[in-house]
């Protein structure tokens, strides 16, 4: 291997050498700062390409608009609860009523599972949409009244509009004062409801105008917890008219036989049977 040449003294430029050495870096020098700033330049590449992807995933998370938590709220028969959202909106649930109140970053959603609800909607930037049952409800700034049980989704507006739609029906626009009923297939005629019928509920009363009985048993069974049957189909289309409380919904049952040709039988169990004469 060869070995470094030594400065010789009497050589007139060892001192203009000496200088240069003193004033560029060696070898190894240079070596150790490319090192380093190779080291550097790849800890930017690894910050950089964190950060792209921390954006990425909030950029599809913002337009995903998942759900990052969920409430769920209950209320028991003949049970009613006020309640006021985050954002100013009002929302009152009937009795034996399930709502999942979903917490997302674009919009305010909610699920009503079973029972009945009333939202009175605050403006705000973010769509406020309620689902049920493949049925969606997208608020455009108003009052209405939503209805989730084996007959299907009944939505009622009170005050505004509202649009309904399905997965495989093109949204509905709703006004003040009119409502339809609704499943994951298809929506049914809109027809007009009065406000005050609507929101019957919420003061404690139900008020029938020519409702069948198959309807009334429906709104009835809301109210207790044993079963309400209707042992013969042919009576469903009985006409009941009137305003009940729903504190007093046994009295109503009672009430059925002097206002209609059926008979009331009440088993041990809390079970009623409504069959003809």
């Amino acid at each position: 291997m060869a070995q470094p040449r030594r400065p010789d003294p009497g050589d007139p430029l060892t001192a203009f050498e000496r200088a240069v050495r003193e004033r560029v870096p060696s070898r190894e020098a240079l070596l150790a700062e490319a090192k380093a700033q190779t080291a550097r330049q790849r800890t930017r590449k690894k910050v950089l390409g964190a950060t792209v992807s921390v954006l990425c995933l909030a950029v599809t998370l913002w337009m995903l608009d998942p759900a990052w938590r969920t409430d769920d709220l209950r209320t028991g028969y003949a049970q009613r609860q006020r309640l006021q959202l985050p954002d100013g909106s009002h929302a009152v649930l009937n009795s034996a009523t399930h709502l999942r109140i979903e917490h997302r970053l674009r919009s305010r959603q909610f699920e009503l599972l079973e029972g009945e609800a009333a939202f009175t909607v605050a403006h705000g930037a973010r769509p406020f949409i309620v689902r049920s049952q493949g049925v969606t409800v997208r608020d455009i700034g108003t009052v209405f009244n939503v209805r989730s049980d084996a007959r299907g989704v009944a939505v009622a507006v009170l005050e505004g509009a509202v649009e309904v739609s399905t997965a495989s029906v093109a949204p509905q626009r709703l006004e003040g004062g009119q409502q339809v009923l609704a499943s994951n297939q298809r929506l049914g005629r809109v027809t007009a409801r009065a406000p005050s019928q609507a929101s019957a509920w919420q003061q404690g009363k139900l008020r029938f105008d020519g409702t069948p009985l198959h309807e009334v048993l429906a709104d009835i069974r809301r109210y207790r917890q044993a079963p309400v049957n209707l042992a013969d189909p042919r009576l469903a289309h009985l006409r009941v008219s009137g305003e009940f409380d729903t504190a007093a919904i046994e009295s109503l049952i009672d009430l059925l036989p002097a206002i209609l040709p059926v008979i009331v039988t009440r088993s041990g169990n809390g079970t009623v049977t409504v069959s003809g004469r």
